[in-house]
C-alpha cells in the first residue's frame, strides 16, 4: 500500500491536472481495481470506475502476449469520453477520464509529466 505522505503528494499532482482543459476526472488505482486516490467527478462511482480500468487494462496486457510486448497506456473512446490508463508500476495505474473533442496532444503531454513524477514518488 501507498504510505499516507505520498498519497498528499501525488494527490496535489492530480490536483494540478483539474486545471488542464478538457481532463474530467483522474485517479490512481491498484492492479486489482481498488482506487488509491481518486479525483473523479462526484456522479461517478470511482469504485467501479477503478474496477472497470483495472479489468480493461488487465484485458489488453492479456492481449498484447501474442505481440510479445508489454503494453505502456491504453486509450479508449466512448461516445462522449475518452479514457486513458498509464502504468505507475507493478501495482498501480493511472486513469483519467477526458472529454471526447480535446486538443488529445496537449492534454496527454499534461498527464505524461504527471505520471513521471508519480512514478518518481512510488520509487522512494
Amino acid at each position: 500500500m501507498i504510505e499516507s505522505p505520498k498519497i498528499d503528494n501525488i494527490t496535489r499532482e492530480l490536483d494540478k491536472l483539474e486545471s488542464v482543459n478538457g481532463i474530467i476526472g483522474t485517479a490512481i488505482v491498484n492492479r486489482n481495481g481498488l482506487t488509491v486516490v481518486s479525483r473523479l467527478p462526484r456522479n461517478i462511482d470511482s469504485r467501479k470506475f477503478g474496477a472497470m480500468a483495472a479489468t480493461l487494462f488487465e484485458a489488453m496486457e492479456t492481449a498484447a502476449t501474442t505481440l510479445k510486448d508489454r503494453v505502456l497506456n491504453v486509450t479508449v473512446e466512448f461516445d462522449d469520453y475518452q479514457l486513458v490508463v498509464y502504468v505507475l508500476n507493478s501495482n498501480i495505474i493511472f486513469v483519467s477520464l477526458l472529454e471526447l473533442n480535446i486538443d488529445l496532444g496537449i492534454v496527454l503531454i499534461e498527464i505524461e509529466e504527471c505520471t513521471k513524477f508519480i512514478q518518481k514518488l512510488l520509487e522512494v
